[in-house]
């Protein structure tokens, strides 16, 4: 049997250097990943739209971390569920003019979220 490949750096060790960037996006992609496997496991309806936009939020704070050209490369996020817009902002988004990586949630989602 061969021997086991040493790992150069063990997974533990993360935990020691919080303020380093290369950890901090580690922790990011992963509230991320968490949030997208919420956002998919959610029933339809408003709890659908609350894990979306869980996740937009996620997605916003890792992008922050990485930096425009990484955040660049991001696969795109789900298209929002029904109910995770208000009607102006569909129709904003129908227009072309809502730029969904820098929105906010209706008013009645974000008292929610706030919570």
């Amino acid at each position: 049997m061969p021997e086991p490949i040493p790992l150069r750096r063990p997974w533990h060790g993360a935990s020691d250097r919080p303020e380093t960037p290369a950890v901090a996006a580690l922790r990011a992609q992963r509230a991320e990943v968490d949030a997208l496997m919420a956002y998919r496991h959610a029933a339809e309806g408003e709890a659908k739209a609350l894990a979306w936009w869980r996740l937009h939020r996620q997605r916003q704070d890792r992008a922050v971390l990485l930096g425009a050209e990484e955040a660049a490369r991001l696969s795109p996020l789900p298209a929002p569920p029904d109910g995770a817009l208000s009607r102006w902002q569909k129709l904003r988004l129908r227009l072309g003019w809502l730029d969904l990586g820098r929105a906010a949630p209706p008013a009645r989602l974000a008292r929610q979220l706030a919570r």
